[in-house]
């Protein structure tokens, strides 16, 4: 095994080293003096100015720069995937007949405190009987820490109140089906493969109220861009 060189910076950098990395390249550089910064010098992604009446200063070194962006595209393409991954799975959604929302913000109660929600899609089946409905929410995860994170902390289960079913819907190398909860349906995305169910989700009590339905009627539904006119195109 190798040894660990803990004068090499890890990549990605950790979340908090990240976020002081662009705290001193957007600011003066006034120093924190804690371990992060130690760690940032031991590292050499920054270098110290010291000042004789006020407190240290640090500048960004170019293997600074360098970690910053690549930081930023590493983001960039996670963004991009789960964008991808949204779309893939409202379209599955739609062409099985529901009624799907990907920008909806949503007051839900968990845990006796209110919390503004954001499905990153939500759907449900047309219909006139609100328990005909039968509303799904669908989570997208393309990286490995963001879902365990998510399954730690269970913050899913802030939609547990609209929705009768709860999918996970992950990028096909970050997960296997046996780490998610049986009480969570496990669907995947691969942008050459397409979208496959491996697990349904359980069907459990909801109660949509009238803040949901505010919220629903204040959002706009998913479409399809219509296809491009042959008589519009130049």
């Amino acid at each position: 095994m190798a040894e660990y060189d803990d004068t090499i910076a890890p990549v990605p950098l950790p979340r908090r080293h990240a976020t002081r990395l662009r705290h001193y390249w957007r600011s003066q550089g006034w120093a924190c003096h804690d371990n992060i910064d130690l760690d940032l010098l031991r590292w050499g992604l920054i270098v110290e100015y010291p000042e004789r009446e006020i407190a240290s200063r640090f500048e960004l070194s170019a293997g600074g720069r360098d970690a910053l962006t690549a930081g930023l595209q590493a983001n960039r393409a996670a963004r991009a995937a789960h964008a991808r991954s949204v779309a893939a799975t409202a379209r599955h959604l739609v062409d099985g007949g529901r009624l799907v929302f990907t920008e909806l913000s949503i007051r839900t109660i968990h845990e006796d405190k209110w919390r503004t929600c954001r499905p990153d899609v939500l759907s449900l089946v047309p219909g006139l009987r609100a328990d005909h409905l039968v509303p799904q929410v669908h989570e997208i995860k393309v990286r490995r820490s963001d879902l365990l994170g998510e399954l730690r902390h269970a913050k899913i289960e802030r939609y547990r109140e609209l929705a009768a079913g709860i999918y996970f819907v992950l990028a096909d190398d970050i997960a296997d089906v046996s780490e998610i909860p049986d009480a969570y349906g496990v669907a995947f995305h691969h942008p050459n493969h397409g979208y496959r169910i491996a697990r349904s989700a359980p069907i459990g009590d909801y109660q949509l109220e009238t803040r949901h339905w505010m919220a629903l009627a204040k959002a706009r539904p998913f479409a399809e861009p219509p296809p491009e006119s042959p008589q519009l195109a130049f």
